[in-house]
């Protein structure tokens, strides 16, 4: 078998020749060959990963076999790009994991205002009345854990494919260069960016690891209904977890009979009257809004963090790499 590739100067950038038995198979690549890996709509939100991989899988494409490079031969190219893939897939999954979240919460507050539950004239006319309804939400957790195990194997694999590039290292996992950091036996490059960011690093690997291997934490939605006087509002309870995961987590009857859902929600009142000159007050205006306690914060600004730094390390990972010219560094 023959391969050969040749650089052209059309749209068309990767041309492979393979010979089998006197038969020619040609298999041609567009630049844009990794827009097949996409799902619609989520090229915008992962651009930056997006063009960045696929311009240093271009460069691979040219790079050097054997000698001092880190490629012993072809297959071994097609094996660092297929790690890196994974990553991305990886990558991929989280931000599915993301946009789940975003679909739970949009669909929840769809359901809340379409509920007779906040129809005003269900509400007695006069006084101050409150309505309110919790429910268990253990399906965003389910997508919060998700999330966490495919940011952290997504770490992995470019950890795999990054310690091509290291003399006498070789590792499936990132923690190998957070502890490499920590002992600050390690300098240089992907030791460099490790450094960077190595306080977010920890923070991923806790919590997915407390939350994959150790406990199941709980989150709920909620909604309320508060007239005063004439005037009726509904309120949503913001779904929030841990912003740390906590040493222990109660599960048990008791703890969920007796849990109340505003011990996780801080609570903001506000209201306006006016007084009439018989005398007599009226609400003209009021507002109640909930926002996460200290230690909790909304679920999907916590995955919306992660997801931006995980972003942000996988392009820093990749244009260092590209720096070290596909040569093994100690």
């Amino acid at each position: 078998m023959h391969n050969i590739r040749v650089n052209l100067p059309t749209k068309a950038v990767r041309l492979s020749a393979y010979h089998f038995g006197g038969q020619v198979a040609l298999n041609v690549r567009s630049p844009r060959w990794m827009e097949g890996c996409m799902r619609p709509g989520m090229k915008n939100k992962s651009s930056n990963v997006f063009d960045i991989l696929s311009n240093y899988f271009s460069i691979v494409d040219s790079a050097p076999i054997g000698g001092d490079s880190i490629f012993a031969d072809e297959n071994s190219k097609q094996r660092h790009e297929s790690i890196l893939m994974y990553a991305f897939r990886k990558y991929q999954a989280s931000c599915y994991h993301v946009e789940n979240v975003k679909r739970f919460l949009d669909d929840d507050y769809s359901s809340s205002i379409s509920s007779d539950f906040s129809s005003p004239e269900l509400l007695p006319d006069n006084g101050v009345i409150k309505t309110s309804v919790t429910k268990t939400a253990d399906h965003f957790i389910y997508e919060l854990a998700a999330f966490f195990e495919a940011v952290k194997s997504a770490l992995d694999f470019i950890a795999t494919a990054c310690s091509e590039y290291l003399k006498g290292t070789t590792t499936d996992s990132i923690r190998s260069f957070i502890r490499s950091v920590d002992k600050n036996s390690k300098r240089g490059y992907v030791y460099n960016v490790t450094r960077r960011h190595i306080v977010w690093l920890k923070k991923v690997r806790e919590y997915r690891h407390h939350l994959v291997h150790r406990m199941v934490i709980t989150t709920s939605t909620g909604q309320e209904n508060h007239k005063r006087g004439k005037i009726v509002k509904q309120v949503r309870h913001p779904v929030v977890v841990p912003e740390k995961t906590p040493s222990y987590f109660p599960d048990t009857r008791y703890s969920r009979m007796m849990q109340e859902e505003r011990d996780r929600l801080d609570c903001t009142f506000s209201e306006s009257t006016v007084e009439y000159p018989n005398g007599t007050k009226e609400v003209v205006d009021f507002s109640i809004e909930y926002s996460p306690s200290k230690g909790y914060v909304e679920i999907s600004e916590l995955m919306k963090l992660h997801l931006h730094q995980f972003e942000e390390f996988f392009c820093d990972m990749i244009s260092e790499i590209k720096k070290m010219k596909f040569l093994k560094y100690d």
